[in-house]
């Protein structure tokens, strides 16, 4: 498997690499932790997959989210589109094996040439970072 973009063309902007290129990102939206599927490359994904290294759990336990059929099940992922998975809130108790872990993430370009990306999320990066928390309104 490849684990290097397969060409690149040159352009205003210097190189840049032509063909998929799927990531598996964690954003910390409005203290949401969410787990994004994305194709940030020039052409479509084809049978994206992403394994996790271990069980990875969200909903404060109560969803099994490495074990989702959308990491398996996908047939494609075109250019610039993602898929958002909610993880968990972002001050939810979790133990410390818990918050890190590790994904690939397998696809095939439209030649039919596999690739192959490894990255690794360690959500105590996002320790001690101020958030908003909307208050509640009171009563009238």
């Amino acid at each position: 498997m490849s684990t290097e973009p397969e060409r690149l063309e040159q352009g205003r902007g210097g190189s840049q690499p032509v063909g998929p290129e799927v990531v598996l990102d964690v954003e910390l939206r409005s203290g949401a932790f969410v787990l994004v599927l994305a194709n940030t490359g020039t052409s479509t994904a084809f049978e994206p997959r992403v394994r996790f290294d271990t069980k990875v759990t969200g909903l404060q336990g109560e969803l099994v989210v490495s074990d989702l059929p959308i990491w398996t099940g996908l047939a494609m992922l075109r250019p610039g589109s993602q898929v958002d998975v909610l993880l968990d809130v972002q001050f939810a108790r979790r133990a410390p094996e818990d918050r890190r872990f590790s994904v690939n993430v397998t696809y095939r370009d439209g030649a039919g040439r596999d690739v192959e990306r490894a990255y690794t999320h360690d959500l105590d990066a996002y320790a001690g970072l101020p958030s908003l928390v909307a208050a509640p309104i009171p009563d009238a």
